[in-house]
């Protein structure tokens, strides 16, 4: 879907990176086995890196700009639903990411144990599940109405002011 306004664009464009960086995690994910960890290597250590990077940095972010500028202009328009949905989403997906990267820097910096491995591997698949059911969500149903919400001149405000803080 092509928006009108930046915000949604910058949105989408997060999804987008946001959803490179889980195929990479489901591929290696894919190839493994759930009571065997996968030696590491130089392409798991970098899916990890990325892994944590995206869900500290840019999701974090991104989650709160939503909820910060986006979620409360949809309250004030009577558009509760989403917003709350979207929010308790939010926080699901920031406590499962905060466990999944606890575990993936221990494993880039001394490989998985059969234990932690036994951990991240169904987590890692449940971010992935989570992740991307959510992004599908915002894909329909938010970045359409924000695009319609905003005004040009709401739109490019908000576009420096996120652009700043990324």
């Amino acid at each position: 879907m092509t928006f009108a306004r930046q915000i949604p664009r910058m949105l989408q464009d997060e999804h987008r990176a946001t959803i490179a960086v889980l195929e990479r995690l489901e591929s290696i994910l894919a190839r493994a086995k759930p009571n065997s960890p996968p030696p590491s290597s130089n392409e798991l250590n970098s899916a990890l890196g990325d892994l944590s990077t995206a869900i500290e940095g840019e999701i974090g972010s991104h989650f709160a700009f939503e909820e910060q500028e986006l979620f409360s202009r949809l309250r004030e328009t009577g558009d509760h639903m989403i917003a709350e949905l979207l929010t308790a989403e939010h926080e699901i997906i920031l406590s499962l990411g905060r466990d999944v990267v606890s575990l993936a820097r221990q494993a880039k910096n001394a490989g998985f144990s059969e234990d932690s491995w036994r951990l991240f591997y169904p987590q890692g698949f449940e971010l992935i599940e989570r992740m991307v059911a959510h992004i599908q969500k915002e894909e329909m149903a938010l970045l359409p109405i924000v695009d319609e919400l905003l005004d040009e001149e709401q739109d490019e405000m908000l576009a420096m002011e996120y652009a700043g803080q990324r």
